[in-house]
């Protein structure tokens, strides 16, 4: 006779993630999200009032149980803060289960030959991108190597890191080594039960971008729909298509996945 199924659940109460950069945008939805699901939150962002305003939002619209979500300010380039974090989330709620990070920056959008694309501006988007994301990960997976109970790091990249593109070559080269950390990260952590996965948005619509997609009266911009052309379904992503896979990774549904890149993008890296 078969043996019976285990049948996976995404439902993650009792679990406690961090999200980097939770406050705006796609980590916002995917604190949201996470939260709904049943896990503590601790969210992060470089100001406390950002981080107890949207702490106190995804609470009131998103959670339906006993679970809670708590802001804490951090620079995640910054050890000190790093420490903190980590610190407040044991006060809290005892243990890390869970590290989805996320925060980043754009930098400016400037040809590699230009004088706007500088050494500060290049040194600025790899500590933020790059290097917040290996510390905070090294953070946690100490963290979570000692609780003995395994956990989850969702390294959030980009699909800037698959396909070069003019004007961006700082963060371009700070997602692709967020792929590159996460395969490593992904090789040295499995033995500890640590699942690294990165995830590659495409093109998504959020508060942070969405005046040069949505006009005033709602309809789609001629950027809009440049850009919807480069994708395959001929739209652009939504917060919430993000936000989905990236809880579904933290669920047991994707135990066995570590050390590979989900690429969410509408097609837009297969060609059009």
């Amino acid at each position: 006779m078969a043996r019976q199924l285990t049948m996976p659940t995404f439902d993650l109460t009792g679990k406690t993630a961090i999200v980097t950069g939770g406050t705006k945008g796609l980590g916002m939805g995917i604190a949201a999200t996470l939260a709904h699901y049943g896990a503590n939150v601790v969210l992060t962002a470089r100001t406390a009032a950002d981080c107890d305003t949207m702490a106190a939002e995804i609470t009131e619209r998103y959670v339906h149980g006993s679970n809670k979500v708590i802001g804490v300010p951090a620079d995640s380039g910054k050890q000190s803060d790093i420490d903190n974090v980590i610190a407040k989330t044991l006060e809290n709620f005892g243990e890390l289960n869970i590290l989805v990070n996320n925060a980043g920056i754009s930098g400016k959008t400037a040809k590699i030959l230009s004088d706007e694309c500088d050494e500060a501006n290049f040194d600025k988007v790899i500590s933020t991108n790059l290097k917040g994301v290996f510390l905070f990960a090294k953070a946690a997976a100490k963290q979570m190597v000692a609780q003995g109970k395994g956990g989850r790091i969702i390294n959030v990249a980009s699909v800037g890191g698959i396909v070069g593109g003019p004007g961006v070559v700082a963060y371009g080269a700070s997602k692709a080594g967020v792929i590159s950390l996460t395969k490593t990260m992904g090789n040295e952590f499995g033995r500890d039960g640590i699942n690294v996965i990165a995830v590659c948005p495409g093109y998504v619509v959020t508060p942070l971008n969405e005046d040069v997609f949505i006009a005033e009266d709602g309809s789609h911009t001629k950027v809009y729909d440049m850009s919807a052309k480069n994708t395959a379904v001929r739209r652009l992503g939504e917060i919430e298509e993000i936000a989905g896979p990236v809880c579904a990774l933290c669920s047991d549904c994707f135990s066995y996945m570590t050390g590979t890149t989900l690429v969410i993008d509408g097609g837009q890296t297969i060609g059009r």
